[in-house]
């Protein structure tokens, strides 16, 4: 290895020596010097040579020009005599600068400083150096050099990078449309593939482009009656109509404000090991979808979520919005040090902001300057800072008029009524153990007194621990006091509190109780929480103290000013918001535009949108992607504008299929140029909601409380820990109408997933989701086929036939109606009365099994307190008085028939994929 490194090192010399002199001009030579060579030293020779003037190593200061000349280091236009080269060349075996191998100096970087010394190694002075370097220094072939922030000095660190490694930070272009297409969409697009020389596939047909821009839009089919109406509908500018009229659905912002809940993590559970509730969590939810529907501006979306509390403090829906900023995972219990839970929220919360605001994931500069993206350290902690003041709270905040809080008093009831009976059934313990203690106490002679403690009773007064009570009793009385703190916690369901934040000092973080609302201080004096670089992200390992701050690297490469965020002022929230939103911010407009654009085609124009980093995939359509971020900004953030300019394009509008398949997999395999329009599949929620929504039961209202739909058994009922108990059994709501809303409406555990939802690629709500994964497995199968939710569409769908036509064939052609969006084919309805027909038969001969909802668990789980295992039974409580669905065995052979070619409707890729 060392003979591999001193040939390296030679190798790197002779090339250097051997290198011409240019012929730089003074003004290039001071910029090289400024931009690099300085750096240069700083980061190599300083800590030795200047950085501690009282440890000045060898007497050599090199900070300054005329000491390095006074000591033969610097010998002003001959660098082979300089010391200071021959040392950083290794020239000489008893001078070889920096001494460790790993820390020498590059053949460029060797021959920076050559180039320097060579031109006299000019030094300019102070105004002269304020100029050059607040000035813009990049050459074409050595990359972009990014001034970073040094943290609380003045001085910037400088960084070399590709151009092309940086695209997102660089200022939004201006640029000119390619060709004179109606739409600037098809301008980029078209140009690229005449470039590629592939022609684009034709329009797709009618029926296909209302389904398609339906369940985009609002993420649910469309009706026969809309899809007539379309048909019908020859006039000019048809499309757009329909366009028009799915923005203005209620529906749109169920289904945008779901990828942005993907985005930024949402559940109603903290996760980890207890995955306690969060009973208010969903006033964030509807506010998200609110803000969608009613087309608010998207900076002014941003800095709500961000500092809504801050710039408008009397408006109460700025409290439910900055729920955003506890949206990850979170837990402090008995066992967390509370300094580590309080750093991974902080930690949590930077990255967060990165992620979803700028599509720039910060994580990786916690321990170290960023290694591939100007993101240094000092930065990462500077905007972590930003937040320091931001301390949790359960706020009190009177329902909003547009807030449903229906059937609240129902479940209010219901939960007192199970807390009642917990402290019924715990008093019954209770009464068992006093009776045998004052049995004890009686056969020894001693007084009994109900109202004295056994701890306060004198050593050789006090009965045994839990004298009188079986293993059973102190294990029951245990998972009752569990329980009782459960419900008393899930009773804020129905109290008008907004899962929020506040500003102000570090809060005493001590373990108060596995659940418990955290209170907003009246008293909120006192110092804001300290920033410090951390040594490898740790705690324990405090550095230098920041200020709050941005990412320097845009005031480096934009008009947009990296200010240090003003402390004094305790409204940093609201100065990175205005920041973030600020409309010559290029990563802000880019990331929202990619967002939009990818949910369409199935990937962004960069592919990666949660990463514009040099590690995520390069923009295909750079200029596309500029030109529709300006068109954003310019359009006062107006998402809808956004939406209807991309789908009136022939981009979108374009067939699924292209007429030269074989051309495309030579040109264009990844259909990257988008020729033809990407199928996809329905999305978890999408398959499940349209199950709904053709078989006639699902129910449209919007807000409040989450929904819990019907999922297996076998899931719902598993143990799961909690609180150091079994975790009470999943039970589905009570009713139909409350189990049939969207599922954007169901309650999200971050520690039991939907199955359903869970094999269709829904993803988990502890990392953000940039874009879905699709996945296509044996399981989806089974459980499209023969899933209990499945069955029970089908059913519910061959109940609606029935009732609303009295024919067999009406029945099928209505059917392929409502699942496929399509007349039927008078083949397909043939072949359904012959199935029908044959499926009749079978069921007369082996009819469905009556079956039953079980209203009580048996568990069985290990007492530490009386170290032995005990068995006790777990109340189900809503099974007691649950409507089901309609079952199986409750109808007639000729429905059965019906219900099983329904489910053939429901596996049909024409109803599971959109064209």
């Amino acid at each position: 290895m060392m003979l591999k490194s001193v040939l390296s090192g030679l190798t790197a010399w002779l090339l250097i020596v051997a290198m011409p002199s240019e012929a730089l001009t003074t003004d290039e030579v001071e910029k090289m010097f400024v931009h690099q060579v300085f750096p240069l030293l700083q980061t190599k020779c300083f800590v030795c040579h200047g950085d501690d003037p009282a440890d000045i190593r060898g007497n050599l200061d090199l900070t300054r020009r005329q000491n390095m000349i006074d000591r033969q280091a610097l010998i002003p236009g001959q660098a082979q005599q300089s010391r200071l080269y021959q040392s950083v060349t290794w020239q000489d075996k008893n001078l070889q600068m920096p001494p460790k191998v790993n820390d020498r100096l590059t053949a460029e970087q060797i021959d920076l400083i050559r180039q320097w010394i060579e031109a006299d190694a000019p030094w300019p002075k102070a105004d002269r150096w304020q100029t050059i370097a607040t000035s813009p220094w990049e050459t074409e072939s050595s990359g972009i050099l990014v001034k970073t922030s040094g943290g609380l000095t003045d001085e910037w660190s400088n960084h070399r990078y590709q151009p092309a490694d940086l695209w997102a930070f660089q200022p939004i272009s201006h640029p000119h449309l390619p060709t004179d297409a109606p739409n600037p969409v098809d301008a980029f697009i078209n140009q690229k593939l005449a470039q590629a020389k592939i022609a684009p596939a034709s329009r797709a047909d009618k029926l296909t482009l209302i389904r398609r821009a339906t369940f985009d839009l609002i993420g649910l089919p469309p009706t026969p009656v809309e899809v007539s109406a379309f048909l019908a509908d020859n006039q000019p500018g048809a499309f757009e109509r329909v366009v028009d009229r799915l923005l203005a659905d209620s529906g749109y912002g169920e289904q945008w404000g779901r990828q942005w809940l993907d985005v930024v993590r949402y559940a109603d559970t903290s996760g980890f090991a207890n995955d306690f509730e969060r009973p208010n969590a969903w006033r964030y939810r509807d506010y998200v979808i609110r803000s969608f529907n009613q087309d608010k501006p998207y900076d002014q979306f941003v800095r709500e979520q961000l500092a809504g509390d801050e710039i408008n403090p009397d408006d109460p829906e700025m409290r439910v919005a900055v729920g955003f900023l506890r949206m990850g995972p979170w837990e402090h219990t008995m066992m967390s040090v509370a300094a580590e839970t309080r750093q991974f929220y902080l930690d949590d919360v930077t990255n967060a902001v990165g992620e979803a605001f700028l599509s720039l994931p910060l994580q990786c500069a916690r321990c170290h300057d960023h290694k591939f993206d100007p993101i240094p350290t000092q930065d990462y902690y500077r905007l972590q800072a930003i937040f320091a003041s931001v301390q949790f709270a359960d706020r009190d905040l009177p329902y909003l008029p547009q807030e449903n809080h229906s059937g609240f008093e129902t479940g209010r009831k219901r939960i007192q009524q199970l807390i009642d009976q917990a402290k019924s059934d715990k008093e019954d313990i209770n009464q068992k153990a006093r009776k045998a203690t004052r049995e004890w106490m009686e056969a020894r002679g001693l007084e009994y007194q109900a109202k004295n403690k056994r701890n306060k009773l004198p050593i050789n007064q006090r009965p045994p621990r839990h004298y009188g009570l079986s293993p059973e009793d102190i294990g029951l009385r245990f998972s009752l006091d569990k329980r009782t703190e459960i419900w008393r916690w899930q009773l804020d369901r129905y109290q008008p509190i907004a899962f929020s934040i506040y500003n102000g000092p570090l809060r005493d973080t001590g373990y108060r109780g596995a659940v418990s609302r955290l209170r907003m201080p009246t008293d909120l004096t006192g110092e804001i929480q300290p920033t410090y670089i951390l040594s490898g992200g740790s705690v324990h390992a405090p550095g230098q103290q920041v200020m709050p701050g941005t990412l320097s690297a845009v005031q480096s490469l934009t008009p947009v000013e990296s200010r240090p965020i003003d402390f004094r002022n305790h409204h940093r929230r609201t100065q990175i918001a205005n920041w973030i939103t600020h409309p010559e911010n290029p990563l802000t407009s880019r990331s929202i535009t990619n967002r939009i654009w990818q949910h369409y085609f199935g990937i962004g124009l960069a592919g990666n949108a949660n990463n514009f980093g040099k590690m995520g995939k390069k923009p295909t359509h750079p200029q596309l992607l500029d030109w529709l971020a300006r068109y954003l900004v310019e359009n006062d953030w107006s998402l809808k504008k956004l939406h209807r300019l991309i789908m009136l394009s022939q981009t979108y509008q374009r067939n699924s299929t292209h007429p030269q398949p074989d051309l495309i997999e030579q040109r264009d395999a990844e259909n990257q140029l988008l020729s033809y329009f990407r199928p996809r599949r329905l999305r978890a929620e999408e398959l499940r909601d349209s199950m709904l929504a053709v078989s006639g039961d699902l129910n449209r209202e919007m807000g409040g409380l989450p929904i819990r739909p019907e999922i297996n058994l076998e899931v719902a009922f598993q143990p799961r820990n909690i609180m150091g108990m079994i975790a009470l059994a999943y039970q589905p709501s009570a009713t139909p109408q409350e189990r049939h809303r969207r599922t954007i409406y169901a309650y999200r555990y971050r520690g039991l997933s939907d199955p359903m939802l869970e094999v269709f690629n829904q993803p988990p709500a502890d990392k953000s989701c940039e874009l879905r994964t699709v996945s296509t497995i044996v399981p989806q199968a089974f459980t499209l086929f023969n899933s209990q939710n499945s069955r029970q569409r089908a059913l519910a769908m061959a109940l609606r036939l029935t009732k609303e036509r009295s024919q067999l064939w009406e029945k099928i052609q209505t059917g392929i109606q409502l699942a496929w969006c399509r007349p039927a084919q008078p083949d397909e309805v043939k072949r359904g009365l012959e199935y029908i027909k044959k499926m009749t038969i079978y069921h007369q001969q082996n009819r469905p099994l009556a079956d039953t909802y079980p209203t009580s668990l048996e568990r069985t789980r290990f007492d530490e307190v009386a170290g032995e295992t005990f068995t006790y039974t777990e109340q189900l409580d809503i099974y007691q008085q649950f409507t089901p669905d309609p079952q199986l065995w409750t109808v007639s052979d000729q429905v059965l028939a019906l219900a099983d070619f329904c489910l053939l409707l429901l596996n049909a890729n024409e109803f599971i994929y959109i064209y």
